[in-house]
Order: structure tokens, then C-alpha cells, then sequence
């Protein structure tokens, strides 16, 4: 098998908000010690129709020492002062700059990303998690940047894949029927879908896919 190549690319992350993982100081850390950003959703799955879908990024981080002992943790997003939360990822949504803030629903041209501190993406690769393993599998066109350390990390995926991930597979496929099928405490968000078609067409995509990734795990 090739190794991962390095590739330098755009390391810059949107500015910070008033979200809970969308501090400056957040920003600061995860752009300096990003080690991997790749494109994941239904781009990078070939399902996104161009004009139409947003485009989501993941990448993971090497954060400083002292955030790692527990000695040192960011603001609680740009309006944090004197609330204080432990360093686990740099969550930020562009459409959050529309008018609408926090509550708005990205959309054709908006930019999703979630840079992961290395303990979270971790914790939750060696659980099995298919969104976060997924990052160790993008093809190099949809690598926004993989530096040394992060090419090490992917010619190992190997490390962190396990039948766990199969269990969790599933868990998300009920959990996506449900919500699809309006079972009691879940539901999709797109009842202009809903209205259009009788079932939210772009969240029975998602579970197909879903299905596919999991089935050729």
C-alpha cells in the first residue's frame, strides 16, 4: 500500500463566535496544530448536488501540552470571559454569520467544519465511530491538508478499526429510521421536503449511504 502524502493546504479556519466550541483562543489552537482537514458528507460521497449542498469539513488537532494535563482550557466561544471550557474541538458553521446566528440550517455554499482535538478523535475512533474513522479514509482530492503527522495517522487506520464500528453502524441507521419515520422524540428538519415528497428525502440519502459505508467497512 502507498503511503499518505503530505499535502499543504489551507489551514484556515472562520473566525471565532459565540458557540461553545467557537472561541478565538479554539480557533488559534486548532489551526497550529491541525495535523489533518478533509472534506466528509455527501461530498466527498459523490452525493452532493452541485449549487444545492453545503460543504462539511473534519479534521483533527495536536493541542498544546497543558491542554492535555488539564491545566489550561479555552473560552466558552467569543462571549466566554469568565466561562471556561476543556479544549475538544473548534466547531464552526459560516451560515451562523446570516442573520438567524446560531438557529440557521446550512445551505447551498455554507461551510461546516469541526476540528477535533487528538484525545476526542481518539476516544471516539477507537469506539467505533464511523463519522470520525471516516477521516482516516478520504481520497487525496478531498485532503485539504495532511501534514507528516497526519499522513502517519492515516497509514495507520488500520489501529483504529474494530467490529465495534458495526454496532455503531447500526445504532445510527435505527436511529436515522426513526427520526424518518417520526418515532416518538425523533424527527428530520426538512418539512419542506416532507411536503414536497411525503418523507424527507435528503435524510433517506444520508441512511442509504450510511448503509453503503457500513456494509463495505
Amino acid at each position: 500500500m502507498t503511503p499518505a502524502a503530505e499535502i499543504h493546504g489551507d489551514k484556515r479556519l472562520p473566525a471565532g463566535f459565540r458557540h461553545t466550541h467557537a472561541s478565538e483562543e479554539a480557533r488559534a489552537i486548532a489551526e497550529a496544530g491541525m495535523i489533518l482537514r478533509v472534506q466528509v458528507g455527501s461530498g466527498v460521497h459523490g452525493t452532493s448536488i452541485n449549487g444545492q449542498d453545503d460543504r462539511d469539513e473534519m479534521g483533527i488537532c495536536l493541542e498544546p501540552a497543558r491542554f492535555v494535563t488539564g491545566l489550561a482550557r479555552v473560552p466558552r466561544g467569543i462571549d466566554g470571559a469568565t466561562a471556561e471550557v476543556e479544549f475538544e474541538q473548534y466547531q464552526r458553521h459560516t451560515v451562523w454569520d446570516q442573520p438567524g446566528g446560531l438557529a440557521n440550517r446550512s445551505g447551498a455554499g455554507d461551510l461546516d467544519v469541526v476540528i477535533y482535538s487528538a484525545r476526542k478523535w481518539c476516544r471516539l475512533a477507537l469506539a467505533g465511530n464511523p463519522t470520525v474513522l471516516l477521516a482516516l479514509f478520504i481520497p487525496d482530492e478531498d485532503v485539504v491538508y495532511r501534514n507528516r503527522i497526519g499522513a502517519e495517522l492515516v497509514d495507520n487506520a488500520h489501529r483504529f478499526v474494530s467490529t465495534l464500528a458495526a454496532g455503531r453502524f447500526l445504532g445510527y441507521l435505527q436511529a436515522q429510521r426513526a427520526a424518518m419515520t417520526g418515532d416518538v422524540g425523533a424527527h428530520t428538519n426538512r418539512p419542506e421536503l416532507v411536503a414536497m415528497h411525503g418523507y424527507d428525502t435528503k435524510f433517506a440519502m444520508h441512511a442509504l449511504r450510511l448503509g453503503v459505508q457500513g456494509s463495505n467497512s
